[in-house]
This record gives C-alpha cells, structure tokens and sequence, in this order.
C-alpha cells in the first residue's frame, strides 16, 4: 500500500496534464510548420536554379491554371 508524504490536490494534477498537453500540442505545430517552410524553402531554390540555368518552370495552381515562366532575361 502506497504511503507518502506529498499529496497534492487532484486540480494541480489536471493543471499539469492540461500543460503538458497545450506543450504537446505546439511542439506538433511547430514541427509541421518547420516540415512546410523546408518544403516551401526546397521548392523556390528549385524555381530560381531553372530560372538562372535558362529553364522553364512550371507553377500548377490549385485552379488547375499552369503558369510556364522561362528564364529568359528582360532586354
């Protein structure tokens, strides 16, 4: 049978959990934005490496709309 001193109130205890929850819950938002802005971050040096090297892009909106931009220097 347990036998301690330290007894905290049950409110602490679910004060804790709901804590450790909310800190759960941002880690999992920090961690899904750090995941898209990699992405996001990927696909733009993509675009500016055609776009230097002379080659086409192809940006595909979510419309369905295709916008082709060249790498062709303004004269």
């Amino acid at each position: 049978m347990p036998d301690h001193v330290n007894i905290h109130h049950p409110d602490r205890r679910a004060e804790r959990r709901e804590k450790a929850v909310t800190i759960a819950e941002l880690r999992a938002k920090i961690s899904t934005l750090e995941t898209y802005l990699d992405s996001a971050e990927r696909d733009l040096e993509a675009i500016f490496t055609r776009i230097e090297r002379g080659d086409e892009v192809e940006l595909h909106m979510q419309s369905g709309a295709v916008f082709v931009i060249t790498g062709k220097e303004r004269e």
